[in-house]
């Protein structure tokens, strides 16, 4: 569905993952540049550091075969909602050199950035270990250490002011390259900070240069780009129930869908996008 002569694909894969069911993927009109694994594979866990590592070597994989008006962080449960004809035109008639970056909106996020960043959480990646009484320990040591900081009333001190919205984003090759310029200033503030992901992209924006590129600063999340239900789950998957809701929004991609959950889904949109795709209007 993003198979397209306007398009260069990359994929970085989790060290978890078997690489050798990734060797088959081909691609018709776009050029799929890299699957990165081997030796700069990254064992990827869940709102730790290693998503942010993740994230920053892709972008500078990316950047190293460009140049790109856009590059667009996807995940692999993430679909667009709209063709790549309708796609490449919403981007062409942005102002050049804007960028999509959600921030959270409202009270419950103020309060879900300082629990995040007012005190230190180790062993974040330790914290999902498929080994339960492990996982279990690290994760009753780092609430503990947690509370302790809370009850003597330490608070971690930044000298830039924090943002959070939603990972995936869609950015010109210049933001790009100042996250990539700015890694080691990233990975060491943000280095005990968990879902670091959800933040540095957006604190880093509104701190530098680009700021007033920002495509709109109130959209709440990704905003315009992404379609992502919080309220019927962590996200919500999308069902075959959802086409109509999917196919009628004004969003360019959705998260998540799921082969286990709903596979359904994901051919109905296959197939509207690839065979009957209509003229999209935004």
């Amino acid at each position: 569905m993003i198979d397209d002569d306007r398009n260069d694909i990359f994929i970085i894969l989790d060290k978890k993952a078997n690489y050798r069911d990734f060797l088959g993927i081909k691609t018709d009109k776009g050029r799929l540049i890299a699957i990165l694994y081997g030796e700069q594979s990254i064992d990827i866990q869940w709102g730790d550091m290693s998503l942010v590592q993740a994230e920053l070597l892709v972008f500078k994989t990316a950047l190293q075969h460009g140049p790109y008006e856009y590059l667009h962080l996807l995940s692999g449960q993430d679909l667009p909602l709209k063709t790549q004809d309708c796609i490449h035109k919403f981007f062409d008639s942005l102002a050049k050199g804007t960028n999509l970056v959600g921030f959270g909106q409202g009270e419950l996020n103020k309060k879900y950035l300082s629990e995040k960043t007012d005190y230190y959480y180790f062993f974040t990646g330790k914290c999902k270990c498929p080994v339960r009484y492990i996982r279990g320990i690290f994760t009753i040591y780092r609430s503990t250490i947690v509370s302790l900081q809370k009850i003597i009333g330490f608070k971690r001190r930044w000298d830039i002011k924090l943002y959070r919205g939603c990972e995936w984003v869609s950015i010109t090759s210049g933001f790009a390259q100042f996250l990539v310029d700015s890694e080691k200033w990233i990975l060491r503030k943000f280095r005990w900070v968990p879902c670091a992901d959800e933040i540095y992209k957006q604190t880093l924006i509104m701190a530098s240069p680009y700021k007033d590129t920002v495509y709109d600063i109130t959209l709440n999340f990704a905003g315009k780009t992404r379609k992502i239900d919080w309220t019927r789950g962590k996200p919500y998957t999308w069902h075959d129930c959802d086409f109509e809701e999917l196919v009628d929004s004004r969003s360019l991609f959705a998260r998540k869908f799921s082969t286990y959950t709903d596979k359904k889904i994901i051919d109905r949109l296959q197939n509207h996008i690839i065979n009957n795709g209509k003229t999209d209007v935004l």
